[in-house]
């Protein structure tokens, strides 16, 4: 019966502990610093949009990509050359972060279908 209500009472304790730490987080909207553009064909060979094929590439900088680097860990494994230069990514989001220009994240949609697409030409986050 001890036993009984010790298992009680520490699933209680770890319910409440839950409980209270997600609590303490708020849900905030913040502002951000953020580039786009807006293209046909392929991003690393772009040309005018036109209908059924336009698409969206957004590259995020700043404490929004910090965040998201953060949120996204860990890092790639020889992500580049450079070992300075820290990537990482989940599906078709990429970030980066280099200590001589911070963070950034790229990622892109398809505006005719609106499926999620790479953000990034090739390589270019170990070399830009």
């Amino acid at each position: 019966m001890l036993k009984r209500a010790s298992l009680l009472f520490a699933a209680a304790l770890c319910l409440l502990l839950a409980h209270q730490a997600r609590a303490a987080w708020d849900y905030v909207q913040r502002d951000f610093s953020a580039f786009y553009a807006i293209y046909g064909a392929y991003l690393d060979d772009a040309v005018p949009p036109v209908a059924g094929d336009t698409k969206v590439a957004f590259r995020l900088t700043g404490t929004a990509a910090k965040d998201i680097f953060k949120a996204i860990g860990p890092d790639l494994r020889d992500g580049c050359p450079d070992p300075q230069i820290r990537l990482r990514h989940r599906d078709m989001l990429l970030c980066r972060h280099r200590p001589r220009d911070g963070y950034r994240c790229e990622f892109g949609f398809d505006l005719s279908t609106g499926l999620s697409i790479g953000g990034s030409a090739g390589g270019a986050m170990c070399s830009r």
